[in-house]
């Protein structure tokens, strides 16, 4: 009898060991399939400076916005964007990435000027901003205009 039990003790102190012979993972396909480029920027936020009353602009105003972004991979550049009314868009400013962290809002901050065309009043103006990491994978945020 004292050899079954013993038979019965190896058997049990053999299963975890089989368990863990085991492979983990064994289907990585993902994982060996996907080249990972680097991480996207973020745009925490994008807004008029000061704020005016449903994004109202009047022809000829220079408008400031204010951007917060952030991104773990290095940034290259930054792109202003519009398109007036039906329009094309045009790029309005390429500024180079410069640091500029803040302790407040925990991101990179930089400040915008367009200044707007005279236009009819009622014409919308859809501004983009584009931040670019060096790895170019890009984010982008939008914000329109009306002209008043």
């Amino acid at each position: 009898m004292k050899l079954y039990k013993f038979r019965y003790l190896m058997v049990l102190l053999a299963l975890p060991i089989c368990f863990t012979a085991c492979e983990k993972d064994a289907d990585q396909w993902l994982k060996d399939n996907v080249t990972v480029i680097g991480k996207l920027p973020v745009i925490a936020g994008f807004s008029i400076t000061p704020t005016q009353a449903n994004n109202n602009v009047t022809a000829g105003q220079n408008v400031r916005f204010d951007l917060r972004y952030w991104s773990d991979d290095p940034i290259d550049k930054v792109e202003l964007k519009a398109t007036v009314g039906t329009g094309t868009q045009q790029t309005v400013s390429t500024t180079p990435y410069q640091s500029a962290y803040s302790n407040v809002s925990k991101t990179d901050s930089l400040l915008l000027n367009y200044t707007v065309p005279n236009v009819s009043v009622g014409t919308t103006i859809n501004m983009q901003v584009v931040v670019t990491n060096k790895n170019t994978l890009t984010k982008s945020s939008n914000l329109v205009l009306t002209v008043r």
